[in-house]
């Protein structure tokens, strides 16, 4: 939930990040929303772009010491990403997961569909019925 603190799994520990998005042209205004010696992560980068100004942004909050970075599973060895699927697959199997689904439309909405998840308006994942 924006504004709760997050841990993120790397496979190789925990990590602790105060916001952690998925990229998009909204990014900086999660800059407004860090405490001092906050740090912004970027697990992702499903939402788009950022903004070209985001250094900007981010050089404005200089004298309250946040951070930026980026997290990209691709940097987690093989062997523990695949130990992580397996927990997880397991917790799918155990019902302890669910996959949150922000709108089912009907497949001739796909356009619309495809709008909705560019403009970044998008929460979990969208479903396309015949």
């Amino acid at each position: 939930m924006v504004g709760q603190r997050v841990w993120a799994f790397t496979g190789t520990g925990g990590g602790y990040a105060e916001q952690a998005v998925v990229a998009g042209p909204d990014m900086p205004t999660f800059l407004d929303r860090l405490n001092p010696n906050g740090r912004l992560v970027a697990v992702g980068a499903v939402g788009g772009q950022p903004p070209a100004d985001f250094g900007t942004r981010l050089m404005a909050a200089f004298q309250k010491s946040m951070s930026f970075a980026t997290f990209s599973a691709a940097t987690v060895p093989a062997a523990a990403r695949r130990a992580v699927r397996v927990e997880q697959f397991a917790a799918a199997d155990r019902g302890e997961l669910q996959t949150v689904v922000h709108e089912v439309l009907p497949l001739e909405q796909s356009v619309v569909a495809h709008q909705k998840m560019d403009a970044g308006e998008v929460f979990g994942r969208i479903v396309l019925t015949s």
